[in-house]
């Protein structure tokens, strides 16, 4: 089968280190492995050399940037028109490419501002499928800028409307395609998943010095504030004090790394925190193999909706969980059977269960055996596996 697959978000390069970036090539890969030839068009191919089974086409807008005002709403609607504008471009260059070599599906992570994949499946009489990884309008409204919100209200609008299927990542978005008018029977969860030739079991754990003889709690992900990092920083404080062996490892980069750093030596802890900075993915289970449990400390959220590939990841490594008992993490893991899970927010519920699963070593066997094998059924194989099998009976009708 040939598929067209479409990723119109300027902020999300096909080779870059972002999560999102990993999921595209991820998924990618994984329906190339199924036997199916892909051909990516994209807003922003990036510059990286993570290995990628399909064409890559890079579809630039007509909109250039360069004497837009540095910030502001001048700038915003520039880069809200360029961006309906990508999508435009993207739309052609799909139906022209389909006249030459036609395209049997044509698949779509959602952009705020793109609705090339549903319009293309309407003018070439294919299906589409659109992966929903988040809600963006209100995203965009709440932690970037958006001006255009009805133009963004109308493309989401049309995509949930007339996509052929919608594949949001969580239960919470499923609710949230529904509340924008989406038909249920179109809508199947799919969760983020995990390359199982990079994380499982006997993953081999990194040799780092400065690790030798700790006792080792980790994160892994992107430091950003809905990640919790603050109650991690608090309740491991609390347990620190007095037992120099006890070490925090976190793994990975972003804007609260400076904020960490400095409260680690505010409060005195600084040899018993280590900070990675960015780490590549081909390395990550490595340094999870040196944790003996890894923690996902997700604040209170009314609107928690992401599926967290940091979770499957520890999860398929055999590492013991510690989890905020929230979202698409309560609905996938049985407290005490594959993690332990704790209310959000809670600095001192989180702390007692860091020191009882340092405490049991028999515990933690236990949950990183059933965690090994939740993780193991949460790869991108299995997820390209059941797109297919939603889009199959759509061809059939196309």
């Amino acid at each position: 089968m040939r598929i067209a697959y479409i990723a119109a978000d300027r902020g999300t390069p096909v080779f870059g280190p972002k999560g999102a970036s990993v999921h595209i090539r991820a998924m990618s890969n994984a329906l190339a492995q199924l036997g199916h030839q892909l051909v990516l068009y994209v807003a922003q191919r990036g510059s990286g050399d993570s290995p990628l089974q399909a064409e890559v086409v890079e579809v630039a807008a007509r909109m250039d940037l360069a004497d837009a005002p540095a910030s502001g709403d001048a700038r915003t609607v520039l880069k809200e028109r360029r961006a309906v504008d990508q999508a435009a471009q993207i739309a052609q260059r799909v139906a022209l490419d389909h006249g030459q070599h036609p395209f049997d599906l044509i698949y779509e992570r959602y952009a705020l501002f793109s609705d090339a994949g549903v319009c293309c499946a309407e003018r070439l009489g294919i299906p589409c499928l659109v992966e929903v990884n988040a809600p963006l309008l209100e995203e965009q409204g709440t932690h970037r800028r958006l001006v255009n919100h009805a133009l963004a209200s109308q493309v989401r609008e049309r995509v949930f409307r007339h996509a052929d299927a919608l594949l949001p990542v969580s239960d919470a978005l499923f609710a949230y395609a529904l509340e924008q008018g989406a038909d249920p029977a179109r809508v199947h969860v799919i969760a983020n998943g995990i390359d199982p030739h990079l994380f499982h079991p006997q993953a081999a754990p990194l040799a780092l010095p400065q690790l030798a003889g700790k006792r080792v709690i980790g994160f892994s992900g992107s430091l950003k504030p809905w990640h919790g990092l603050d109650i991690l920083l608090d309740a491991f404080r609390d347990i620190a004090v007095g037992y120099p062996e006890r070490h925090l490892l976190i793994v990975g980069e972003g804007p609260l790394r400076g904020w960490i750093e400095g409260y680690a030596a505010g409060a005195g802890i600084s040899a018993q925190v280590t900070v990675t900075g960015w780490v590549p993915l081909e390395q990550v289970a490595g340094y999870l193999r040196c944790m003996e449990l890894a923690v996902a400390p997700y604040p209170p959220s009314d609107d928690f909706y992401f599926s967290p590939l940091k979770l499957f990841e520890y999860l398929a490594t055999g590492t013991a969980v510690i989890a905020s008992r929230i979202g698409q993490i309560e609905t996938s893991l049985r407290d005490g059977v594959d993690a332990l899970l704790v209310r959000p927010g809670d600095r001192q519920q989180l702390a007692e269960a860091m020191v009882r699963l340092l405490g049991q070593p028999q515990l933690r066997r236990q949950l990183g055996l059933a965690a090994a094998q939740t993780g193991s059924e949460r790869t991108w194989p299995n997820n390209a596996r059941r797109v297919m099998a939603i889009a199959n009976p759509l061809l059939q009708v196309a």
